[in-house]
């Protein structure tokens, strides 16, 4: 009799393709995944930095990056699922970040494009907002990975600053054998990927 899987495999290959950011002549992103910890990473790079980009020129002004993620994953439960974070900063003005997106991966195998809002902390009093203006930062968080968590998030203010565009495929192995349907994702007339 053949023994059933206690666990099961993911498998996220992409790129981050591209920012859209306004008022930012050259930038570059940092990335970071996080999971649960009932996950153990198994292989690939968690966090990085892209290189620095400038502004398209033409109708499409945006960042182009297309720098590769590859990430293999194992869990017993889909409690934690990955996300990644993504850092937009200007390459101006010591590195100001203009503006943080965050989302979790796709739960069901299959290629996906995904947009990313960022958006950036707003200064809690005007003195702070005039002293930002004459040194030329923005606000940022103190914890990189505050954009993934729940709690918090809900009296930040922050103001939107564009997007990002994450292009990835997910693999799984034994999820249907954990109990776990995959099923499929509803593709909308655009070519993108409805969650």
């Amino acid at each position: 009799m053949a023994q059933h899987p206690t666990s099961f495999t993911v498998m996220i290959t992409g790129q981050i393709e591209s920012a859209e950011v306004p008022d930012c002549e050259n930038a570059y992103c940092k990335y970071q995944v996080v999971h649960g910890e009932d996950w153990k990473f198994l292989d690939g790079q968690e966090d990085g930095m892209t290189q620095a980009s400038r502004r398209s020129q033409g109708p499409d002004d945006s960042f182009v990056w297309n720098f590769p993620l590859d990430l293999t994953y194992n869990s017993t439960n889909v409690f934690g699922w990955p996300q990644i974070i993504v850092t937009v900063f200007s390459t101006a003005g010591g590195g100001a970040v203009m503006g943080y997106g965050c989302v979790h991966f796709p739960t069901c195998p299959g290629r996906y494009t995904q947009k990313l809002r960022l958006f950036r902390p707003q200064s809690s009093t005007i003195q702070q907002a005039i002293l930002n203006t004459l040194r030329g930062t923005t606000p940022e968080f103190s914890d990189p990975k505050f954009p993934s968590y729940g709690s918090g998030r809900e009296v930040t203010r922050v103001t939107s600053c564009g997007h990002c565009v994450v292009k990835c495929q997910v693999l799984t192995k034994d999820m249907e054998e954990c109990g776990y349907d995959v099923g499929s994702a509803a593709r909308t007339d655009s070519g993108m990927f409805t969650l």
